[in-house]
């Protein structure tokens, strides 16, 4: 009876509507709550309808009571990635691999995991195992592109892509990723051909319409990427990344009072996410509409300048200044002009939120005492950038070290939340003239330049907290002492991007 009971279980939780299992599962768990069939299946159907903390659960709990099931540890293992556990995830299927060695499932998840541990580079020797022991394994030829795109290796991921592409050639991420490939690659007119190709196959497709659209606005062609945005919209429901794209593109073009409207149906849709706020801004800032700019930004209220009097673990501010400088200096991350980022005549930092050396430690515990006062002095407000405030959030922090003549060009950090900047020393320059100095609401390149400026005044031990949606820049300057500054966000769980250099 039991084992038809499974049967007909199993059958419904890989049919269309996997919840109708349910009541079988709890008529096989009412007789043994720790039966390890059972759990997987719970676990199964908690995936397919969305509930991953349920899934969480059964599939560890059918672990337990069947400790030296590969497939049992396999399963724990995705629920884990999904929910962002990769270290526990990675380690479960290492001790999968110890049960069943060589396994290509196996091994291709593994290299899954650790390419969403952002550890690409580590990816690649399990993926290869994977192809090894299973040459059409698909999915181990796309995630060996991901890995190998990640790492600057662009021809070998798109070769990789395109193996994927003949085991399977209806493949859409495989498809999607070799766009992207394409396109770094600098083959532009392949890429556009591709993505022309799938927005054609699946209309209304968000990542396929957005990479045709960016492609078409890279060659000049604004408006036909607009209607490329837009016809994501009148499709389907209203799409936030293809939304906060079309945004820019309009203002782009001149056509701000659409813009306002997007923004404004992007921040009632998804209120956690703040770019809509900085789009809107620059819309607002072109139509010359001053009074509702101002309560947008609301800098008197939401700008913060603070100078630290003390350092956890020295003696004094300037101690802890030199300190800084000295291991910013010395650290192995430093980059000039980093790839992507918006650096000009200077050289960047990877993360430092964890760094372990004592000064870099001491200003990530004040940038992180700093943004909990900010959020608890906010209260009540139903200004769109206070109902954003997150629940659970982490810090990233990275420094910069400008050369003479070289500036930080206008840019935003949100889809994070709040943002600063601390200084530890300045040069000379920075008194005079306003050089160097940190400015608020000067739009970029991409959206015409210009904007409406705020300056404010560096020093030496000062910090200023900001909302990440607002454009912010700095002064150029010159002279013959670099300008040395870091940077912190406080980063939403699950809507935020931590600081990180391209690989």
């Amino acid at each position: 009876m039991t084992s038809g009971l499974l049967d007909e279980a199993v059958r419904l939780a890989q049919g269309p509507d996997p919840a109708a299992a349910r009541p079988l599962i709890d008529a096989l768990l009412s007789k043994r709550d720790d039966d390890p069939a059972a759990l997987t299946l719970l676990g199964l159907v908690a995936q397919r309808t969305g509930d991953d903390a349920m899934a969480l659960d059964a599939f560890a709990r059918a672990r337990a009571g069947d400790p030296d099931n590969p497939a049992r540890i396999g399963n724990h293992a995705i629920a884990l990635k999904r929910v962002g556990q990769f270290a526990d995830a990675i380690a479960a299927l290492e001790r999968s691999l110890v049960l069943r060695p060589g396994s290509a499932v196996t091994l291709a998840n593994l290299g899954s995991c650790l390419i969403a541990d952002d550890r690409p580079q580590a990816a690649e020797q399990p993926l290869r195992q994977a192809i090894a022991a299973d040459p059409r394994h698909l999915e181990a030829w796309n995630n060996l592109g991901v890995a190998l795109a990640r790492t600057g290796r662009r021809a070998e991921a798109i070769a990789a892509y395109r193996q994927a592409l003949s085991i399977r050639p209806d493949h859409v991420e495989a498809a999607l990723n070799l766009v992207d490939a394409l396109a770094a690659d600098g083959e532009a007119d392949a890429a556009e051909t591709m993505a022309y190709a799938l927005v054609k196959r699946l209309p209304g497709h968000p990542r396929a319409a957005n990479q045709l659209g960016s492609l078409m606005e890279a060659r000049g062609a604004l408006d036909a990427a607009i209607e490329t945005y837009a016809g994501v919209l009148a499709i389907g429901p209203l799409n936030h990344p293809v939304g906060v794209n079309l945004s820019r593109a309009l203002i782009r073009a001149g056509r701000h009072e659409e813009a306002v409207g997007l923004t404004d149906r992007l921040i009632v849709a998804l209120p956690t996410v703040t770019t809509p706020l900085a789009l809107k801004c620059a819309a607002l800032d072109r139509l010359g509409r001053s009074r509702e700019l101002q309560d947008l930004m609301r800098l008197e209220q939401f700008v913060r300048v603070t100078d630290i009097v003390s350092a956890p673990g020295f003696d004094s501010v300037t101690a802890f200044n030199a300190m800084l400088e000295e291991e910013l200096r010395a650290h192995p991350s430093l980059t000039y002009e980093p790839q992507g980022l918006v650096t000009r005549k200077g050289r960047q930092s990877d993360d430092l939120a964890t760094a372990e050396t004592p000064a870099l430690r001491a200003l990530a515990h004040i940038a992180t005492q700093a943004s909990r006062d900010y959020v608890a002095a906010l209260g009540s407000d139903p200004h769109p950038f206070v109902q954003a405030a997150p629940h659970h959030w982490t810090l990233t922090m990275w420094g910069t070290i400008l050369s003479s003549g070289g500036a930080v060009e206008p840019h935003i950090h949100a889809p994070n939340w709040l943002s600063g900047v601390y200084y530890p020393t300045l040069p000379p320059e920075a008194a005079q003239g306003q050089q160097g100095w940190f400015a608020i609401g000067a739009l970029p390149d991409s959206l015409g330049n210009g904007g409406t400026r705020h300056l404010y005044e560096p020093r030496a031990g000062r910090m200023i907290l900001f909302p990440s949606y607002l454009w912010h820049t700095t002064q150029p300057f010159e002279g013959a002492q670099d300008r040395i500054s870091f940077a912190f966000d406080l980063v939403p769980k699950d809507i935020g991007r931590p600081h990180s250099l391209k690989k």
